[in-house]
């Protein structure tokens, strides 16, 4: 089967774009926005995909298991979107990014990138986001995905959420600056502070980057949101992402 979606495939003009980043960092956002141009067909946490990635990125040993199923989801994903880009929002993907540049080398990237003390608040209070750091002894160490190296795995029950959820955002933003050596002008990093300072910019940075020939449409963006976690955060939390990231919030 997946030879016969290769063969399709290459009939699709079309190109994938692959949104990635660290969960509570704006991906999402990003992903809908660009996903109400016209000239876009878009995905966001679809399954298998989001699923495949996911498993993926908390388990490198998965990928000779799972990487064939998703190139073959993908593909299959581009021949549905033709004559319009195929994006997809599994921000996972980030920890595969160069092996999904070698099944499709036409592929770009967008990555997004938020204030540490920002994404760590919306972190902290989203369930979801915060169980792995409960439940990360059901995965390998290290683990990528959160951060946590091989001398933590006696201490890092001790360590407070808040540092735990600052080591994800280091491990997260470490990879985007290795892909950018790895993809250079494939990828196109922005920050989730430069839509709201300097919306109109950031989106014709965005349009001239894949290509688009309409303007994006300009999301809602609410300025006053971006300090929301200065109200959220206690000063010994604040204390300990400084301590991880190591820089003070502006």
């Amino acid at each position: 089967m997946i030879d016969n979606l290769k063969y399709l495939a290459g009939f699709s003009k079309t190109r994938p774009i692959f949104v990635i980043g660290t969960g509570r960092s704006g991906t999402h956002w990003l992903g809908y926005s660009l996903g109400d141009h016209p000239e876009v067909r878009a995905t966001i946490e679809a399954q298998p995909m989001f699923h495949l990635s996911r498993r993926m990125a908390l388990n490198p040993r998965l990928e000779s298991i799972f990487l064939g199923g998703l190139i073959a989801t993908y593909k299959w994903q581009l021949i549905k979107s033709s004559p319009r880009l195929y994006l997809d929002k599994s921000h996972p993907n980030i920890w595969i990014a160069e092996k999904l540049k070698k099944f499709f080398p036409k592929a770009l990237f967008v990555g997004i990138e938020r204030n540490p003390y920002a994404t760590v608040a919306s972190m902290m209070k989203h369930e979801g986001v915060a169980a792995w750091h409960r439940r990360w002894r059901e995965f390998p160490i290290p683990n990528r995905f959160l951060g946590i190296t091989s001398d933590l795995i006696n201490v890092y029950d001790n360590i407070p959420l808040a540092a735990q959820c600052s080591m994800r955002w280091v491990a997260h933003h470490k990879r985007i600056q290795e892909l950018s050596n790895i993809l250079n002008d494939d990828l196109l990093v922005i920050s989730y502070e430069s839509f709201a300072h300097n919306t109109e910019e950031t989106i014709h940075e965005l349009q001239q980057f894949l290509g688009l020939h309409k303007p994006i449409p300009i999301p809602n963006v609410k300025i006053e949101s971006l300090d929301k976690w200065k109200k959220q955060l206690s000063d010994d939390e604040v204390i300990q992402i400084q301590q991880v990231v190591g820089f003070a919030p502006d």
